[in-house]
């Protein structure tokens, strides 16, 4: 399969390919000589049906979601067409959650702040899965939660569409400013680990994931392996009806994060010292830092933050719960 892509391109692709800024983005995302004659047979292609609006780092983020887990096998026929597929479906991720178009604003801001300063999908620069298995030396970078509500009233007293925006301008939000951010996000994937200790069904609303369940399938937003621990009966239950579905996307549970840590070895920081303190673990985060450096690559952004931020301390609206502190 070494001449794939003769059928796409008249020659093979070299340094005198490329533009300047096509190479730097090359290097920052680690792609390989395939994904660089994937990237070209895309860029050049005719009758892919694509949005003007998509941007070769758009390009790139897609190459790299669809080829986190070598799904295609090295058949990169199939791997450019679901790359294709997936870039088709832009202008549904820009009607549905605004993919491309949207900003940040002070009420989405203020959500992502809260939820971070409760230990809500944090990523913390640096803090990254190991990934000996595959002998690399970078690996994914992880979004760490702890599913904690008691500051919330119970699900049918919050103000409509408490959940929905969350879901359809938060995270979106979110997940782009994560691929610019950390370019393994991407091309390998997101890790997460989750401490379900205190997760209250009667506030989350389980039900807005299934209405959004199709999120990842039309936004470069890949979570390759997702860990939770400390899960109740009622969650096991669940996890064992998923069956096979919960093994396709990588969802598994343990009861403990020490048996997490036995069984993702390899995968998981091998010690608690690289995992942070509100999912068990003893390392002491900034929330503030991870928030600036999620918002590196996006100055209007990372102003707000600033503002939001300070202004929610003085007002003494961020809580810093005990799980967020050392003990």
């Amino acid at each position: 399969m070494n001449d794939w892509w003769t059928e796409f391109l008249s020659e093979d692709v070299s340094e005198d390919t490329f533009t300047t800024e096509q190479k730097s983005l090359f290097h920052t995302y680690q792609v390989s000589l395939d994904q660089k004659r994937l990237f070209r047979s895309i860029r050049t292609g005719r009758n892919l049906f694509l949005s003007e609006l998509i941007t070769d780092e758009e390009i790139i983020w897609n190459i790299g979601v669809m080829g986190v887990g070598n799904k295609h096998r090295g058949n990169f026929k199939v791997y450019r067409n679901s790359v294709i597929e997936r870039l088709q479906r832009y202008d549904e991720a820009e009607r549905r959650y605004q993919w491309q178009s949207g900003l940040w604003n002070e009420k989405s801001m203020r959500i992502l702040i809260e939820q971070w300063t409760l230990g809500m999908m944090v990523v913390i620069p640096g803090v990254e899965s190991l990934d000996v298995n595959h002998d690399e030396d970078i690996g994914s970078p992880m979004i760490f939660t702890k599913e904690w509500y008691e500051h919330m009233p119970l699900r049918k007293d919050l103000p409509e569409g408490f959940w929905e925006y969350r879901a359809e301008v938060v995270y979106p939000l979110m997940a782009r400013s994560i691929c610019r951010s950390y370019p393994m996000a991407t091309m390998k994937g997101l890790v997460s680990l989750a401490d379900m200790t205190d997760f209250d069904s009667n506030k989350f609303d389980l039900e807005q994931k299934t209405r959004h369940s199709d999120l990842q399938g039309v936004i470069p937003n890949k979570l390759r392996r997702m860990i939770s621990i400390n899960p109740d009966d009622e969650m096991k239950e669940q996890l064992k009806e998923f069956g096979n579905v919960a093994k396709k996307y990588g969802y598994v549970m343990y009861d403990t994060l020490e048996e997490a840590m036995e069984k993702e070895a390899g995968l998981l920081p091998s010690s608690v010292d690289n995992l942070p303190i509100w999912v068990g673990g003893s390392l002491e985060v900034d929330i503030k830092d991870c928030l600036k450096y999620l918002f590196r690559r996006e100055p209007d952004a990372l102003k707000l933050m600033e503002e939001v931020y300070n202004k929610m301390e003085e007002n003494g609206e961020i809580l810093h719960p005990k799980h967020m502190q050392s003990s």
